[in-house]
């Protein structure tokens, strides 16, 4: 009897008792939105995000991490590992009728959700989407058991013009059933999230939660309380501020002394330069963007509360990382509008002021592919998976978004489907992180590649091609100047050549050309912004000195030729007749000097048509955009000035219209004192087809 009871005892052991922790980990993976390199405390910023730091502390924190330097190509490839393109959202979720250009996920790849489920998961997001829900592509479908989320955000509050949330594919009211009366949102994904890893648990599933936060993403909303903690904290300005995060990012050894901090933008202004008025209105900027940031590291420090109370979070492996780099869309001025600045129905950016901030050390910000734009934190987390020798370490291998999908299947235990529903998956890009979890290499055998916008880049080992929009390739040793300020191409032409080659190559098999296929027309069938009446429709504005019209009510101009006549009489040299967009899309009427200037802001870059002649007095102006891009100036009936442009504005600028002045994002080479010096008696608009 003694025998039989030690060989059962012996067998009992043996057996692999359904124990769900012990076999497989779960896995969080946290996407913020338009957080720059430095702003956690982990990576030398000044902004309160102790959750985030006692991760970094009890983790893996990687200094050379990318994304894809823009909201939806990043959140395609880290659901897929794919690169956007080859998903099929190589820009926004506007249908351009090419595969690389779909604006949704298309049925050539597979997400985490969708991997990870024959391997025993239980698969939730809660969060921004925004990978192609208006054009079909909705979480429920693409492998996700239970969701909460917004289609592309743009809220924080439940009473937000926006603020629009589905629960499990059905839109969810705020009627304190399927949602509580009131929320913030930050707060609600963390809640939602936790309520489904609570029925993971209950059927003793291993589990996947994507948590996308759409903080710290304009429109910045806050609670008053958190916002007021941060008044005046800001008034040091960004140039000490900027000093000071540089200093620390060097000490706590993330970056290399030896990288010189770049430079202040040309149109940024020293902070020290400014009037009081001016720095207390950046500085109420600057403390909503801090109070999102740091109601966001309090969520996910009740994450973790959430995870460690459950006994999930021995054998949980947290991803933390960001989508782009910061936002400067909103220009030099940025944008604090509304009675309450803050509040949910407030609209305010950081603007590009701040992002410099943001991005330190870095150069340029979202939307390019110099590293202010595509440089993220990541911080790995995960007790029983990572060594106590490599806690609170630093890691410097490169790696992507395209990485983290090859990292879940690897730490799962899963494998990547060859096909998917019948159809042929294309194979994954990326390479496991787990490696540098124990210190080893990783296993990468190819380049990484970016482009956004025709902004491009390539890095192998620690060589970095980079270009902007049809603009020249320039080459840095990311060793001794990762924040590019020394572009070598010109003493080392065989190298470029041999990048160039590598990158033409990527994007000839990555759908990423046609180059500009970003901006070709939308498919027919397929809701645009146009279509879904976000913008307006309208082809003839008659408008007045002082009109300003908001962006769903300005002239939609994306791709278009259109012709402004204007009547004024002007008594000083200097003014913006009409204005519309800001630093990256727009267009600007306006006398400099005595001369008229008729300025297209394309993709950042600015393309005018100047006058010769002084401008004084009464005249009918007329400027117009053709659909060849040539850029003209009429005075009085006759031609003054001509210019041209590579083509019409790309996107619908995000600033609105104004008409005697521009307080938005600058879109000429002006100051932001640029009110017109005399009368306006009319301003007439007419977009083309």
């Amino acid at each position: 009897m003694k025998l039989h009871l030690m060989l059962l005892a012996v067998l009992l052991c043996c057996v692999t008792l359904p124990s769900r922790a012990a076999d497989k980990p779960n896995i969080v993976v946290i996407l913020v939105d338009d957080m720059g390199f430095s702003d956690i405390g982990s990576y030398g910023g000044e902004i309160s995000t102790p959750n985030l730091d006692a991760l970094a502390k009890n983790g893996l924190r990687f200094s050379n991490f990318y994304n894809t330097a823009r909201c939806c190509p990043t959140r395609a490839s880290l659901m897929t590992g794919l690169y956007s393109h080859q998903a099929g959202v190589g820009h926004m979720t506007e249908d351009r009728g090419l595969p690389g250009y779909s604006g949704r996920l298309n049925d050539k790849s597979v997400t985490f959700a969708e991997a990870l489920k024959p391997a025993g998961y239980f698969t939730a997001m809660t969060g921004k989407w925004h990978v192609g829900q208006n054009l079909g592509a909705v979480p429920w479908e693409r492998g996700f058991d239970r969701s909460l989320n917004a289609a592309a955000g743009g809220f924080f509050f439940q009473d937000s013009p926006r603020a629009k949330v589905f629960l499990n594919g059905v839109e969810a009211s705020s009627d304190g059933v399927s949602l509580p009366k009131q929320w913030y949102s930050t707060d609600l994904w963390t809640q939602y999230g936790l309520r489904f890893i609570d029925e993971a648990r209950a059927k003793k599933q291993p589990f996947l939660l994507y948590l996308a936060h759409n903080a710290p993403h304009f429109p910045l909303q806050a609670p008053p309380e958190d916002i007021a903690r941060w008044r005046g904290k800001f008034k040091a300005g960004w140039d000490k501020l900027r000093a000071a995060r540089y200093q620390r990012q060097i000490k706590m050894g993330l970056i290399d002394k030896r990288w010189p901090l770049s430079s202040r933008a040309a149109d940024v202004p020293a902070w020290d330069s400014l009037t009081p008025q001016q720095q207390e209105r950046y500085d109420h900027m600057m403390a909503i963007y801090a109070a999102t940031m740091e109601r966001m590291d309090k969520a996910i420090g009740d994450l973790v509360k959430g995870l460690q109370q459950r006994g999930e979070l021995e054998n949980t492996l947290i991803l933390f990382m960001s989508d782009n780099g910061g936002n400067a869309e909103s220009g030099v001025r940025g944008k604090l509008d509304g009675q309450n600045p803050g509040d949910a129905q407030s609209d305010v950016f950081v603007g590009e002021c701040w992002a410099t901030l943001n991005n330190t050390p870095f150069v340029r910000y979202k939307h390019y592919t110099d590293e202010g734009g595509i440089a993220t934190p990541l911080i790995a987390y995960w007790p029983k998976g990572i060594a106590k020798a490599r806690r609170g370490q630093i890691e410097a291998q490169p790696g992507h978004v395209i990485d983290i999908m090859a990292t879940c299947l690897d730490v799962a235990g899963a494998a990547y489907p060859k096909e998917h529903k019948g159809k042929a998956i294309t194979p994954l890009q990326g390479t496991s992180l787990r490696p540098a979890f124990a210190g080893k290499a990783l296993n990468r055998t190819q380049p990484l590649f970016w482009e956004h916008e025709e902004n491009r880049a390539v890095r192998d080992g620690n060589w970095k091609l980079v270009a902007l929009a049809n603009k020249p390739w320039r080459l840095y040793d990311l060793a001794t100047d990762r924040t590019e300020q020394h572009d070598l191409a010109g003493t080392q032409p065989e190298r470029v050549k041999t990048l160039v080659a590598q990158w033409d190559a990527w994007a000839a098999r990555s759908q990423v050309l046609p180059l500009g296929g970003w901006r070709a027309e939308q498919k027919k069938g397929r809701k645009g912004e146009q279509a879904k009446g976000k913008l307006s429709q309208k082809t003839r504005f008659e408008l007045k000195n002082g009109d300003t019209l908001e962006r769903s009510e300005s002239p939609s101009i994306a791709g278009r030729g259109f012709t402004i006549t204007a009547k004024i009489n002007a008594q000083k040299p200097d003014g913006v007749i009409v204005a519309q967009g800001g630093v990256a899309q727009g267009y600007a009427l306006y006398l400099q000097g005595g001369k008229l200037v008729f300025a297209l802001r394309r993709s950042n870059e600015l393309y005018k048509a100047t006058t010769t002649q002084n401008i004084v007095g009464a005249h009918e102006i007329t400027a117009k955009v053709a659909s060849d891009s040539v850029l003209s100036l009429i005075v009085d009936g006759t031609l003054a000035a001509t210019g041209k442009a590579p083509g019409p504005l790309t996107t619908m600028p995000v600033d609105g219209l104004q008409v005697g002045n521009d307080t938005g994002g600058l879109v000429g080479a002006y100051g932001a004192d640029n009110k017109f010096g005399g009368t306006i008696e009319s301003v007439v608009i007419e977009v083309g087809p």
